[in-house]
């Protein structure tokens, strides 16, 4: 009996880091070995066989060799980009992972903290030189990746009424409603009004569907992009605040705090290369 795509693990072979790319080069291609798209920022619409969609934050996109990947940029997109193999978790074998389920294209990650941390070590890493010269490092951050979808998938597999929730379009939209509103005034009052739901029930179901409350949600995509400006650019707090939806510096440096464990100055000494 073969083993499931879930006992094997992703191995580097290449990585680049793409930062707001307004358009691709090519509309549709094909690749050689398998390849993956893990946005972090913007998104882009995709079709790959028969499964098609668009990928925002928290979305990873997986095509495997030789298969045409159609693709558009909704907005300027920022992604890490892999080509990778596969090796066996229990012997080490190096192949595809072949019978049981097949690796889907969409991989949904719900933890947006962890995926968060684990996209800014990936572009840290990116600085200290190429990939070939601590492929060890690489595959340790691509496997992680991996790793938190087959847990999540698993999680969600163990409660029917988790997925359900999980698959609830309405809740869909509303994820993506609050990526493209997170960064500006936000009236969950008035999402409510356009999904048709009381707060109380939108609530409910928002936080079945993504193990967190709408605020939560919301104040991951922030503070995503509040570490990307502090290592990035040089902006002041206060307006790394305005730039992440926040009244000044002083509550964004209040909710960071919180979240990290770190204030955000020292967050920015801490990881600046």
């Amino acid at each position: 009996m073969e083993a499931p795509f879930t006992e094997w693990l992703p191995v580097v072979l290449q990585y680049t880091f793409w930062k707001r790319k307004a358009d691709f080069q090519l509309a549709e291609d094909t690749y050689e070995e398998w390849v993956l798209f893990a946005v972090e920022e913007g998104s882009f619409r995709y079709e790959i066989s028969e499964s098609s969609g668009t990928a925002a934050f928290g979305d990873i996109i997986v095509c495997p060799p030789r298969t045409p990947f159609h693709r558009e940029v909704v907005e300027p997109v920022s992604f890490h980009f892999y080509t990778f193999g596969w090796s066996r978790r229990d012997s080490g074998e190096d192949s595809a992972p072949i019978g049981g389920d097949e690796v889907p294209v969409r991989l949904a990650l719900t933890d947006s903290t962890r995926l968060s941390s684990t996209y800014l070590y990936m572009r840290q890493l990116a600085r200290l030189g190429p990939p070939a010269q601590r492929l060890g490092q690489w595959n340790h951050l691509l496997q992680d990746l991996w790793q938190q979808y087959v847990m999540e998938r698993e999680l969600a597999e163990s409660a029917s009424s988790v997925v359900q929730q999980e698959l609830d379009p309405v809740m869909i939209e509303a994820g993506s409603w609050l990526q493209r509103h997170a960064f500006g005034p936000v009236l969950l009052k008035e999402l409510c009004s356009k999904l048709g739901l009381s707060p109380v029930q939108f609530t409910r179901k928002f936080q079945a569907a993504y193990r967190m409350t709408p605020m939560d949600y919301l104040t991951s995509l922030r503070i995503q992009k509040a570490q990307t400006l502090l290592l990035e650019t040089p902006l002041t707090l206060e307006q790394v605040a305005e730039r992440c939806g926040y009244e000044n510096g002083f509550y964004l440096s209040r909710v960071f705090s919180r979240r990290m464990n770190v204030s955000p100055s020292q967050f920015r000494s801490m990881h600046r290369v």
